[in-house]
């Protein structure tokens, strides 16, 4: 290997060393659920060891550094191995931002890994077989018949996360997990790409270059979520509800009107005296299932606007739409109910008002919605009572 190209290359993967290092520090449970931060921590581990092992393979076969070839050979071996691993893990972190209950269980989780193992075993066999790759006269890394394994593990996780994120993109119409389902699809395919310029040329920098840039897609794409999305939920929060809301009303004039809707969750101050905070969280997460579920149906926003209310905007001027919205979001939220489990049952109070200017202002509107709830509520309160 030529010095100059095996400096470079060496370069390159110290920077993407840093970058790894750089992204496990940067790591908070602000990007998710405890689970969901461990499996992405398990990614970023296994690229810090992809690419410290090929920086070895380069020092070793570069000249660059006493590193015995074996050594070198060795390590090659083992950051091809780590590639289709961090694959793996980056498959159940997907299934856990797109909502899979399953991806939770260690059956799932079993199940999914067996071409991992079965890749692992393959790779051990090889030591003696050859059937994966061999060592050559002078250590050197020989190619075995079975090498493709490799890439067919990375292609059996990118081909399921890709098939169902488009699934979930045409049932689900809210833009905001939309935006969630095309970052975790462009993780994969930034990564394929680099994985098809190294096989055209090989032993070149690619790799490490490609999933560097797919870690910082994907995070970049998991903190702006943070900035306009509800932690708790995962809906749009108040900020981005505000901001919707004006640029919606200067819309009127060329797509037509909208209605507002707000909602309360009934109940919740005895929910969470009841049966607790963390009770009171639950419910509030299959509350904002339901909303989203009803939302996405009729094409509209959803937002949680602070405690147990929440907010959602409807394009359309039929008269029917808010009895519509009513009956859909009664019957999700006891699907959500049964689906959760819960030992109660949820239901909502909402207000509404119909937007058909273009010069409203969004406090105007929110006001009207907002004393239409309130109105309701007091109502279902009377006929508890």
């Amino acid at each position: 290997m030529d010095f100059r190209y095996a400096f470079v290359y060496a370069a390159v993967d110290m920077f993407s060393i840093l970058m790894s290092i750089v992204i496990l520090s940067r790591l908070s449970y602000n990007m998710g659920s405890e689970r969901q931060v461990r499996v992405f921590q398990l990614m970023s581990l296994c690229f810090f060891g992809f690419v410290v092992c090929d920086l070895l393979w380069v020092l070793a076969w570069g000249n660059l550094a006493p590193v015995p070839p074996f050594v070198g050979t060795v390590a090659k071996i083992i950051s091809t191995l780590l590639i289709p691993l961090m694959v793996y893990f980056w498959f159940l972190f997907a299934e856990m931002r797109f909502g899979t209950r399953s991806a939770e269980r260690p059956l799932f989780r079993a199940l999914w890994f067996i071409p991992m193992a079965v890749l692992i075993v393959l790779y051990i066999f090889s030591i003696w077989s050859g059937v994966v790759f061999s060592f050559g006269p002078n250590h050197e890394l020989v190619p075995g018949p079975a090498i493709a394994m490799t890439g067919l593990v990375d292609n059996i996780y990118g081909i399921a996360i890709v098939v169902h994120a488009i699934i979930l993109a045409v049932r689900d119409k809210a833009t905001y997990r939309r935006r969630e389902y095309f970052a975790q699809v462009m993780f994969i395919v930034i990564c394929t790409a680099g994985g098809m310029i190294n096989a055209a040329v090989s032993d070149t920098p690619i790799m490490p270059l490609a999933i560097a840039l797919s870690f910082t897609y994907l995070m970049t794409s998991m903190q702006e979520g943070q900035i306009y999305n509800d932690t708790l939920t995962g809906l749009n929060n108040r900020r981005r509800a505000d901001r919707f809301l004006e640029d919606t009303i200067g819309t009127v004039g060329a797509q037509g009107p909208f209605y507002l809707f707000m909602l309360d969750i009934d109940n919740f101050k005895h929910i969470n005296d009841t049966y607790g905070h963390l009770e009171g969280d639950k419910a509030l997460k299959a509350s904002a299932q339901a909303i989203a579920k009803t939302t996405g149906n009729l094409g509209g926003f959803a937002a949680r606007w602070g405690g147990d209310e929440f907010v959602v905007v409807v394009r359309g001027s039929e008269a029917d739409v808010p009895q519509r919205f009513e009956e859909e979001l009664k019957a999700n939220l006891a699907e959500a109910v049964e689906e959760q489990g819960l030992g109660y049952g949820l239901s909502a109070s909402i207000g509404y008002t119909k937007c058909t200017s273009g010069e409203s202002r969004p406090a105007d509107l929110l006001s009207e919605a907002d004393s239409m709830l309130y109105k309701n509520k007091a109502a279902t309160k009377r006929l508890a009572a």
